[in-house]
């Protein structure tokens, strides 16, 4: 008979373990489905379109792509270097957004400590930038280059101002 009583107790045990078990893996289920959910729409804040685009500018600009990208732009003589920048910077970008943002970049040449009206378009095309500037709804980052020192390409002291736009893509 003693026996027996061990064994309800280690009947209930069991079914304790079992509710403990089952009240986890519900907790747990919550938990991703709530991060899915954030998963699916984490651009629709501007605030984290603005940090992510500040956070790429730099990234990219460590990682020594910004800035061959930028400098060799329009020089013939490494046009061939400028292209392998230019596709690497954009495969980086396009990499760390999600196929519903989308991005162009831009720069200014920095005169006399102003950026000129002017500007060459790096990544996307001028028309989003222009429907952005238009009114649009995204998040725009600015970076600045001072100058470029390579072993590879020489000296360049031309100053930049990089822009980076992000938007929800409709």
């Amino acid at each position: 008979m003693y026996r027996r009583k061990g064994n309800s107790h280690r009947g209930q045990l069991q079914i304790a373990e079992t509710l403990v078990s089952v009240s986890l893996m519900l907790v747990l289920a919550l938990f991703l489905v709530n991060a899915a959910t954030q998963a699916e729409t984490p651009y629709s804040n501007l605030e984290n379109l603005d940090r992510i685009a500040s956070d790429i500018l730099v990234t990219s600009d460590e990682a020594g792509l910004l800035r061959p990208a930028i400098y060799l732009y329009g020089d013939i003589v490494h046009e061939t270097n400028y292209t392998y920048y230019r596709n690497s910077l954009d495969v980086f970008v396009s990499t760390i957004i999600s196929e519903n943002i989308g991005y162009a970049m831009i720069a200014h040449e920095v005169i006399n400590g102003s950026a000129a009206t002017t500007y060459f378009t790096l990544l996307g095309n001028s028309i989003e930038i222009i429907g952005l500037l238009n009114g649009g709804e995204g998040a725009v980052s600015n970076y600045f280059l001072g100058s470029f020192s390579s072993a590879t390409f020489g000296l360049y002291y031309s100053q930049y101002l990089v822009r980076l736009y992000l938007w929800e893509k409709v």
